[in-house]
């Protein structure tokens, strides 16, 4: 990932042209345009590192328009990371160009650090209220004025406190089997806190003692998909020295591209650090996803109530091609008694989310949105589970805006369900 850019030809000639991306990409899906194809755009960014091309106000659009949802990398026959090709051209377009005032803004003022980041989101919290007002049947938050967000976009409104003031930094368990420590990213910290909640209830329920490193911040995947690795390398390190002092059998995930930045992302983004390259493979070894962590505990279906929902599952991109995390999470639904599974139709097609992409690229987001959700309602599933707060929140806008009323929820919550539900 340190590799100059030019050295990314060796990557991009790999490239067949064969077509076979067009077939699973959701932007081509949409826009049916060759440039917003994994082909299209490995062609523009070859021209870019052979000087055919200059990085212009188009390539930049262009590069925006993907999704980093890896679905062509699996799909690709001859195995071309193009991905890793867009965040290195997207890289290269910071180190020209620089990032917009918005996104130096907030990358390196607030998200790298802790205490205005957390600052700013308690006031934000304080003064969501003037901003929006509430969405369809008094669910959800929508945007009284642009503010750089499609005023019909349904967002989740801040927590009234963050996760990690709700707890001890310890939660202490009699006799535990392992001790872990959870990493709960952003949005669980900050808006879901439910989910982070559960997650410690089903940890707890199963023997498991929990630290909550308070000084862990962002991950920092927004930071370096959007190119700025300088800022991004900051907070790897940061992250990688907190967890690293906690003394535990595992870092627990609640979140595909939190799970993915810590246990790979990391390794790469510090590979020619001298000193935090092999911090990072520790770290990156003891990762694991909520749903991993579960079914390896033995006696973990032991005790479940029985819960009468219809429920389908969506695999979150960065978990499901990035983590490899696809059976573990349909393990745990299936083991709850009186659920019935209902697989959807493309359960890892990308729901639109991309991060910011849907705040970018709001009307593209919401077509892709409305393929997942017709796939949603064919299934007649009530719940809705899947394994990240992004891909919650985006989901939960696209059903709200066809006005359905199926529950959307995290896989922890639907076991946390299950627990509470024992006679």
């Amino acid at each position: 990932m340190e590799r100059s850019f030019a050295s990314w030809e060796k990557e991009a000639i790999r490239c067949i042209r064969c077509g076979a991306c067009q077939n699973v990409c959701p932007v081509f899906k949409e826009l049916q345009a060759e440039s917003t194809v994994a082909r299209g755009r490995v062609k523009l960014i070859r021209g870019i590192i052979n000087k055919d091309l200059d990085i212009t106000t188009g390539f930049i659009n262009k590069m925006s328009l993907c999704l980093m949802c890896k679905a062509c990398v699996t799909n690709c026959p001859s195995g071309v990371q193009v991905d890793k090709l867009v965040e290195a051209a997207r890289k290269e377009i910071v180190e020209q160009k620089g990032l917009s005032p918005l996104k130096g803004m907030i990358f390196r003022f607030v998200l790298k650090n802790r205490r205005v980041f957390n600052t700013g989101m308690r006031t934000g919290r304080l003064f969501q209220g003037l901003l929006f007002r509430k969405g369809p049947s008094g669910q959800g938050m929508l945007p009284r004025m642009t503010l750089g967000i499609d005023k019909r976009r349904l967002l989740s409104p801040l927590a009234s406190k963050p996760f990690k003031l709700l707890y001890p930094e310890i939660i202490k368990v009699p006799n535990a089997k392992m001790r872990v420590a959870f990493f709960t990213g952003c949005m669980i910290n900050y808006i879901y806190t439910d989910t982070g909640t559960a997650v410690l209830n089903v940890l707890k329920q199963n023997g498991v003692e929990v630290v909550i490193p308070a000084l862990q911040n962002c991950c920092g995947a927004p930071v370096r998909i959007n190119g700025d690795y300088k800022t991004a390398q900051e907070m790897a390190r940061a992250n990688i020295d907190v967890l690293l002092k906690e003394e535990v059998d595992a870092v627990v995930v609640a979140c595909g591209t939190c799970g993915l930045t810590l246990k790979e992302e990391y390794i790469e983004l510090l590979a020619e650090d001298q000193i935090y390259a092999e911090k990072a493979k520790q770290l990156g070894s003891k990762v694991k996803d909520f749903t991993e962590l579960v079914v390896a505990l033995e006696g973990f279906q032991d005790k479940m109530g029985s819960l009468p929902f219809k429920v389908t599952y969506h695999d979150p991109c960065h978990l499901v091609r990035g983590l490899k995390v696809k059976d573990q999470p349909r393990q745990i639904i299936k083991s709850i008694p009186g659920v019935i599974f209902q697989e959807m139709n493309k359960p890892d097609t990308c729901c639109g989310s991309g991060g910011s992409f849907s705040l970018y690229h709001y009307e593209l987001s919401t077509k892709i949105n409305d393929n997942k959700v017709n796939d949603i309602v064919q299934t007649g599933a009530e719940v809705l589970v899947t394994g990240c707060s992004a891909c919650r929140m985006q989901l939960i806008d696209g059903l709200n805006r066809q006005n359905l009323a199926v529950k959307v929820m995290h896989t922890a919550q639907l076991l946390e369900m299950a627990y509470e539900a024992v006679d």
